[in-house]
């Protein structure tokens, strides 16, 4: 069965991939959920940063699916973000991260990988 997400080279961040997904009913090319993350398997570590999800989306579990998809076919790692966040998106993180190994709580990038 073929995979709803769609794993691409990080547009804005050099080193990094994205986790996306496109929404079947927008056929302009605009993501319904996206998310740039890096991975060290040194480390055992992984780290997301500026997850989106389109406005009319939002609150619907999109995010908490596409995180949940990225860490299960990365198993066994621990997850963080790299900070920084805006105070309204501190519950994302909190809800986001319930449960989850690391938290999604802030955490430099591991000396293995580079910060680009």
């Amino acid at each position: 069965m073929a995979s709803p997400w769609q794993d691409t080279i990080s547009g804005e961040r050099p080193g990094w991939r994205q986790r996306a997904a496109n929404d079947a009913d927008d056929l302009d090319g605009d993501f319904a959920f996206a998310v740039d993350y890096r991975i060290c398997r040194r480390c055992a570590g992984g780290w997301v940063e500026n997850p989106y999800t389109r406005e009319d989306l939002q609150r619907g579990g999109l995010a908490a699916a596409g995180l949940a998809a990225l860490r299960a076919e990365h198993p066994g790692l621990t997850w963080h973000t790299l900070g920084g966040h805006f105070s309204d998106s501190q519950q994302f993180w909190a809800a986001a991260g319930a449960g989850v190994p690391g938290g999604y709580q802030q955490r430099k990038l591991c000396g293995h990988l580079s910060p680009s």
